[in-house]
């Protein structure tokens, strides 16, 4: 015979919540001990209690170790690469990456922001933690990306971060890309859009995603890029970017006829940022994750281990 469901919710907050003894809770609700045993049994069975069991944590700190002594870092974070590029693994590193900002911004750091899915997520894991830090101000680094995705856009994303730490931020009312170098020229000696740039060169951090030619590909799928631009990117040899700014797989930045057509912060801009987070991860991305380390711009990586094996496999 069965027991009904108030006293199975009984029976486990008492053992569960209260950490009572099963005798303890015989006597509370005037039911023998046997009772009680059978009672919890059918509490599980009917989903009344849920037992989860959460696997240690894996240990990281030599792959973290060798990341920060090949290339310079000032810190690394590594997380779990088991999902393979996918919208967990990138979950994984916003989630990551907003830990690591929550700990170490200082209050009022000027935070700069680039664009992208991970930064999104970023966003969601900062919006979702509400650290206690406060009156940080984010700042775009880029302009719009065409019709990406509103979520995707760095000036929403900004707008998230620092309504996550009850600050505020700034918007660049811009397009990343224009059609011509006049435009550019025209467009960023616009006062309004002076205020913002401007603001680069005052940053106590950066958080910044890697972008990469290989699929999946935020870069790839939402930049605006036309098959021709994509091209003559993979010409130059660039395997990828931050906030639009292209390097090659030595690090060293390379110029295109694109770049007289961008706003966006430069690499040597970045350079000059207090500490550059990066926050990027999936093996596809190891190209452009090494290429980015090798810029001598990122001061913290925050990426997964099989991308993490696989860009110090290909430093060897």
């Amino acid at each position: 015979m069965g027991f009904d469901a108030r006293l199975l919710y009984e029976v486990a907050y008492h053992y569960y919540e209260l950490g009572k003894t099963q005798e303890e809770i015989a006597v509370a609700l005037g039911v023998s001990r046997s009772q009680v045993s059978r009672a919890m049994k059918q509490a599980r069975e009917e989903g009344i209690v849920v037992i989860k069991l959460v696997p240690p944590a894996a240990d990281f700190g030599e792959i973290q170790d060798e990341l920060c002594r090949r290339f310079g870092l000032r810190h690394c974070v590594v997380v779990s690469g088991e999902a393979g590029p996918s919208r967990l693994l990138t979950q994984n590193l916003g989630m990551a990456g907003a830990r690591y900002l929550s700990g170490n911004l200082k209050p009022g750091s000027a935070l700069g922001i680039s664009w992208g899915a991970t930064l999104c997520e970023l966003a969601a894991a900062l919006t979702a933690e509400k650290p206690s830090l406060r009156d940080i101000v984010a700042v775009p680094l880029l302009g719009g990306l065409g019709q990406a995705s509103a979520d995707l856009q760095v000036n929403d994303i900004a707008a998230r971060v620092g309504a996550a730490f009850e600050g505020s931020n700034v918007f660049l009312h811009a397009p990343s890309i224009v059609d011509t170098p006049a435009a550019r020229d025209t467009i960023m000696s616009d006062s309004n859009i002076r205020k913002v740039v401007d603001q680069w060169a005052r940053l106590d951090a950066a958080a910044v995603g890697v972008g990469s030619f290989v699929p999946p590909s935020t870069l790839l799928e939402e930049g605006g890029f036309s098959a021709e631009d994509l091209d003559s990117l993979r010409d130059a040899g660039v395997v990828g970017d931050m906030c639009m700014s292209f390097f090659n797989i030595e690090g060293e930045h390379v110029s295109t006829p694109l770049e007289a057509r961008m706003i966006g912060v430069s690499l040597a801009e970045l350079r000059s940022v207090e500490c550059v987070v990066a926050i990027a991860g999936g093996v596809n991305k190891a190209s452009a994750i090494l290429g980015a380390l090798r810029t001598g711009v990122v001061d913290v990586l925050v990426t997964d281990d099989v991308a993490a094996r696989k860009v110090l496999e290909m430093e060897r």
